[in-house]
């Protein structure tokens, strides 16, 4: 794609193993928001994981073969690069100082009720919106956002949350975080019931992963005897 980026989604993750939600999520969320490009982005070593991760080139080049037929998906390998354990406030500055593009950072609702966990999670509004993403078993009220949003603010008396309203399924926040202003943004998403730990278990007792991956990613999968 020769054209110029200006709206690009982030979708960080261990992706062990990248998989059709993955895929179909990241291509739900381009299309209702417009998004010039998906930029997936593998961790090299996930602060917020205990299982067992296969080896980072592994995991990046099953995410380069899932995406390779979608012009509008990227791979970076900006937290591979770093060697170390990967902080999304870090990839985010880096990425905002490189990029011209408007960035719209991809992750689920567990994962965002979780974020003040995160390191500097304060300053994550300034770099980038956020679209929360409602999907699996895990769905959140307004009045559960709105609660947690609260706590954060309390947290972190820098970062206002306002609540814009609703448009059809979709529930927009102004967020203002000292001089810089952003949006988050709450959706639903398809709900496909494929996780990458129920992929990885059934891999290690020889059944079928077939469906739940792409052919090519099931291929690299089995030849390499990943998760065996």
């Amino acid at each position: 794609m020769g054209e110029t980026v200006k709206r690009m989604g982030v979708l960080g993750g261990t992706f062990n193993p990248i998989h059709t939600g993955h895929l179909l999520i990241a291509e739900e969320i381009r299309e209702r928001f417009s998004l010039d490009r998906v930029l997936f982005i593998p961790s090299h070593i996930p602060p917020h994981k205990s299982v067992e991760v296969a080896a980072a080139k592994d995991r990046m080049a099953m995410v380069r073969i899932a995406i390779a037929d979608n012009p509008f998906f990227g791979l970076s390998d900006i937290e591979m690069r770093r060697g170390k354990k990967s902080y999304s406030v870090d990839t985010l500055r880096e990425l905002r100082d490189k990029s011209q593009a408007k960035l719209f950072f991809l992750l689920g609702s567990e994962a965002f009720l979780q974020i003040h966990t995160w390191k500097d999670p304060s300053e994550l509004f300034k770099y980038t919106d956020f679209i929360v993403m409602e999907r699996g078993g895990r769905e959140i009220t307004l009045e559960e956002m709105e609660d947690y949003l609260l706590e954060f603010h309390q947290r972190f008396p820098q970062v206002e949350f306002y609540h814009q309203g609703k448009i059809e399924d979709l529930h927009v926040f102004t967020v203002h975080s000292g001089t810089s202003e952003s949006r988050l943004y709450l959706t639903p998403v398809v709900k496909l019931g494929i996780s990458s730990s129920e992929i990885r278990k059934r891999a290690q007792n020889g059944l079928s992963i077939k469906y739940r991956v792409p052919d090519r990613v099931e291929q690299f999968i089995s030849e390499g005897g990943l998760y065996r």
